[in-house]
């Protein structure tokens, strides 16, 4: 590499081109260039002091370098012979064994300009890596090991997170649609036998308490244990009819003479022979559950289209 002092050097007796009383001197002042590292290049024009010389600015092209920086020095005028001088700042991003460059400087005239060009200077590429061989071996291989625990952040993966959401949300509505009555029939089956199986537990213990001790307050109790599951299965407000109403309504005869004698029990104050009374209405009510269950399980296993007209469960249990 060449010193600072051989830019004067250089600046002096570089390589020269001559026309019309102007002298060019131009040349690189390292000897070579390696990939991305800035390089000097000079640029020197000895002419009349009448002459208007005019040096590259940065839009010329410097192929195969590019440009960088430029430092002109000012002009300096002795017995009529102007001398000006620039050092460019040149990048070479190319890898060719050698790069040549020749910078000119222009000679303003009335009507035209004269190109004026220094000999051509050359730079070899330096190679920051040496030529690799095809295969080494693991030991030859320039590795570091380092074995110390390196602590990554972690980092939530907003993004798929919600694409992942999105997925479910519109899987879970598909299956609604396709599947979402049959969902709906299924729960009711379960909610339908859950509420029978409490009320036959609740209805039963105060049968046998009844059987045990005859209780006017336990006989009106039982009937409105019975009264709130029906009105719950058949949508019928049991516990605000009366037995006459309840006639009215299709309530089957057997029903209807049950509920009569139970009324006689509360409202004359005798205890009865037997509670077949009882029993009837647990009949009924089973009878009754077994219907709703029926129709709700059919609706689980049929699939309802536009030509099928789908089935609704009847008020009652029984046919008025």
């Amino acid at each position: 590499m060449r010193s600072g002092f051989t830019i004067v050097i250089l600046l002096c007796t570089g390589f020269v081109a001559h026309g019309q009383q102007v002298t060019v001197r131009a040349g690189f002042v390292q000897d070579s260039v390696q990939l991305g590292v800035p390089l000097h290049y000079y640029l020197v024009a000895t002419y009349p002091s009448h002459y208007q010389v005019v040096f590259p600015d940065s839009t010329f092209q410097f192929t195969p370098f590019e440009f960088s920086s430029k430092k002109y020095f000012p002009t300096h005028t002795t017995e009529g012979i102007s001398y000006d001088s620039a050092v460019y700042s040149l990048v070479s991003f190319e890898i060719d064994p050698v790069q040549t460059l020749a910078l000119p400087v222009f000679q303003v005239q009335k009507k035209d300009s004269l190109v004026l060009w220094p000999a051509s200077d050359t730079v070899f590429f330096s190679a920051l890596i040496g030529p690799m061989p095809d295969t080494l071996s693991i030991n030859q291989l320039p590795l570091k090991s380092n074995t110390e625990y390196l602590n990554v952040r972690w980092i939530f993966n907003y993004p798929i997170v919600l694409i992942g959401i999105a997925v479910l949300l519109i899987a879970a509505v598909c299956v609604w649609i396709i599947f979402g009555k049959r969902i709906r029939n299924y729960f009711k089956v379960k909610q339908l036998t859950k509420k029978h199986l409490a009320f036959l537990n609740q209805f039963t213990q105060s049968v046998n308490q009844l059987e045990k001790d005859f209780s006017i307050k336990v006989a009106e109790q039982t009937t409105l244990i019975w009264k709130n599951y029906m009105e719950h299965l058949c949508r019928i407000p049991f516990t605000k009819y009366t037995t006459f109403e309840l006639k009215k309504s299709g309530l089957p005869a057997t029903t209807v003479r049950s509920l009569v004698e139970i009324d006689r029990m509360v409202y004359g104050g005798f205890a009865p022979a037997s509670l077949a009374s009882f029993q009837q209405l647990k009949e009924e009510a089973e009878s009754a559950y077994q219907q709703a269950l029926a129709e709700t399980t059919a609706k689980l296993k049929q699939e309802p289209t536009a030509a099928t007209p789908t089935t609704h469960l009847t008020p009652t249990p029984w046919s008025k």
